[in-house]
């Protein structure tokens, strides 16, 4: 049986705290791979906390992929491979079973698989052309199916295509306008010249900067120093910055389904691309290998488009991976070795269980290159991206290429900093969050009401901004049609059998966005 101290929990709530107990068990072989758990129940009362605790600690180890429920079996451990060397082991071991000795877990494991002090707090919680097939219309560039800004339009023939912005997204429309306007206006008012120059340095504000580093920390779980922050406007600025920090002679592999705009901004920029196939788990890492690739983008948290969270064996595999060449990961000309590009574009919004850890808060060998925006929360009006630099690279950064000017107002980053310290952002997200749950809740309610009850089926609800639906071989013309009458946002990503989908043969799989979706208008047959 497993014993943990509750009462060295600190701030934590006692599922958080015991999720992380076990994860940290499982990571440092503690508990090892396909070893039963005890049962809810059992652990609940050896432990003195409700089995509603436990139940919500093992949903979320689910979640992230070290713990499997076999039905009418129980709940066991996942395998993860052994940590490649060079990895140091920082933290102690979490709790040990009656009658014996911690301290005999693997070594190599992240400090941070260790509680912090201060634990994470999670933010309080047309149908024109029917004669075509799904597939047909929705890659027709006159197509009504249109997603949000950064999520596919439609299917073309050789993949994803690019997406369109909408200033129909929710961030859009429920942002609190007037409040922004105070904290502009105080900004206006308060601001010394000193402080819009220093937000003019290549970094960006050290104000904004910190604002963001906090964010991080009491969110995300990742303990980054301002000084290693890097603020650009959006994204696409980040992977040009990327590319000349890390250097254009490097091979840059994506997920398959993946962004589409990626492959495009690495060539653009000169970079080799390699597409690299989704597993259930997330990236196929032996593809990786394979691929010739020396940096990674992955959406490790929700991939795009598929929705896969990849699981912890993906992770393990993905940073040793990174490991290799470690020794010579920097040179006189610049980084060397391999990197991972971690793109967290929707964090904010898994609407149950707390959000997935960051590979960025486990990683100790300085491989992961944290990214995010705020275009997801606050709307396509503000192009405000981050990214989060190992400590050498954040070195080689300021050396290369800190004598650029920032690309977003100094004047916007500080308000974003205001926005941010004195809780705006945190309220908007959690007021964001709730509304899109009502509408993927809603939606979801309305389809399994109707005559298409049995005709699809939802994967990954729950884990972001939108999810996948699977359609029934030889109903997609009416069950899509229908959705889109209905003003549902669609886009193709594939047939079964994928090995990112639980999809069967002859299976259409969609992508679906339902944040500029009206409920109550919402008419299904």
């Amino acid at each position: 049986m497993l014993s943990y101290d509750m009462g060295k929990r600190g701030n934590a709530s006692r599922y958080d705290y015991l999720y992380r107990r076990i994860r940290h068990d499982i990571a440092h072989g503690n508990i090892l791979p396909d070893e039963k758990l005890p049962s809810k129940r059992a652990l609940a009362r050896n432990l003195g906390v409700s089995v509603i605790t436990v139940e919500a600690a093992y949903a979320q180890l689910i979640a992230e992929g070290y713990v499997r429920a076999e039905e009418r079996r129980g709940y066991f451990a996942c395998e993860l491979s052994p940590v490649a060397r060079g990895w140091q082991c920082g933290g102690q071991c979490g709790g040990k079973r009656d009658g014996q000795r911690g301290g005999d877990h693997l070594r190599g494991i992240a400090a941070s698989d260790s509680i912090p002090e201060n634990a994470i707090r999670r933010p309080s919680p047309a149908s024109a052309g029917l004669t075509q097939s799904p597939e047909q219309r929705l890659a027709s560039p006159g197509t009504s199916a249109r997603m949000v800004e950064g999520v596919p339009a439609f299917a073309s023939e050789g993949g994803l295509a690019t997406p369109a912005p909408s200033s129909e997204s929710a961030a859009t429309a429920l942002f609190p306008y007037q409040t922004w306007a105070r904290v502009m206006r105080r900004t206006l008012a308060e601001e010394s010249s000193a402080t819009l120059a220093q937000a003019a340095l290549g970094a960006g504000s050290p104000r904004l900067r910190r604002a963001i580093a906090a964010y991080l920390r009491e969110y995300r779980g990742m303990d980054v120093p301002a000084e290693r922050i890097v603020v650009a406007a959006g994204s696409q600025t980040l992977y040009q910055l990327i590319i000349q920090l890390l250097g254009r002679d490097r091979t840059f592999a994506i997920e398959s389904p993946g962004y589409p705009l990626l492959e495009r901004m690495y060539d653009a920029q000169g970079a080799r691309c390699a597409s690299v196939p989704l597993a259930a788990g997330g990236i196929d890492v032996a593809a990786l290998s394979e691929s010739g690739a020396n940096v990674a983008h992955v959406m490790p948290a929700h991939q795009f488009p598929t929705g896969v969270v990849m699981s912890a064996a993906h992770r393990r595999d993905l940073l040793n991976w990174s490991r290799m060449d470690a020794a010579r990961a920097f040179s006189s000309d610049g980084p060397r070795g391999r990197f991972i590009i971690e793109d967290d574009y929707d964090a904010e919004f898994r609407m149950s269980g707390r959000p997935i850890a960051p590979l960025a808060s486990v990683d100790v060998a300085g491989r992961v290159i944290y990214l995010n925006s705020f275009t997801k929360s606050l709307g396509a009006a503000f192009r405000i991206a981050y990214m989060a630099l190992p400590e050498d690279l954040a070195a080689q950064f300021e050396l290369k290429l800190g004598f650029y000017s920032n690309t977003v107002s100094p004047l916007e980053q500080l308000a974003l900093a205001r926005f941010i310290e004195q809780g705006h952002y945190e309220r908007h997200v959690n007021r964001l969050r709730t509304h899109v749950k009502r509408l993927q809740d809603g939606l979801v309610g309305r389809v399994r009401e109707s005559s298409l009850a049995q005709e699809v089926a939802f994967e990954g609800l729950d884990r972001g901004l939108y999810f996948s639906m699977r359609v029934r071989k030889g109903t997609q013309d009416r069950a899509v049609g229908a959705l889109q009458a209905a003003g549902v946002q669609l886009a193709f990503l594939g047939r079964g059998p994928l090995a990112w989908s639980g999809a069967q043969s002859g299976e259409s799989v969609f992508a679906l966005n339902c944040e500029s979706l009206n409920i109550e208008e919402l008419l299904l047959p």
